[in-house]
């Protein structure tokens, strides 16, 4: 399992989606799982992925109607670090049910809080986090 030193819980965003360590980690762990899946020229969402997403409460219905691409990755600097995060529709539902379930709160334009619950809900999908 991998572990994020989260120490001060900021989650930063890219458009509208995360990106940074968390959205760095959640890419990784969506490969891992093979929710997703790469081919040579494309990101795609296995069947795996449709059923877990629908899970947890992500609007496939939304995700299959959008007229542009629902999924790539998205590459995003900060501090001079290059992280590459899930973007597109499927990085915005993404962090729109993060918000909506209250694992994210709004600190500034580009930057959430990851609360404990959000900690806990991340954990209980198997994304492990190292605490202090």
């Amino acid at each position: 399992m991998n572990k994020i030193d989260f120490q001060n819980k900021i989650v930063h965003s890219c458009s509208n989606h995360i990106s940074g360590l968390l959205g760095e980690e959640l890419l990784r762990f969506f490969l891992k799982e093979k929710l997703i899946q790469k081919n040579e020229e494309n990101l795609f969402i296995t069947d795996k992925g449709w059923e877990e997403l629908e899970i947890i409460g992500i609007n496939v219905n939304k995700l299959r109607e959008a007229k542009n691409k629902n999924l790539n990755i998205c590459i995003e600097s900060s501090h001079g670090i290059l992280y590459e995060h899930i973007g597109s529709v499927l990085g915005a539902l993404l962090m729109e049910k993060m918000i909506e379930l209250e694992w994210l709160r709004k600190r500034d334009e580009k930057n959430f809080l990851l609360t404990d619950k959000g900690l806990a809900g991340l954990e209980s999908l198997g994304v492990v986090f190292k605490r202090y």
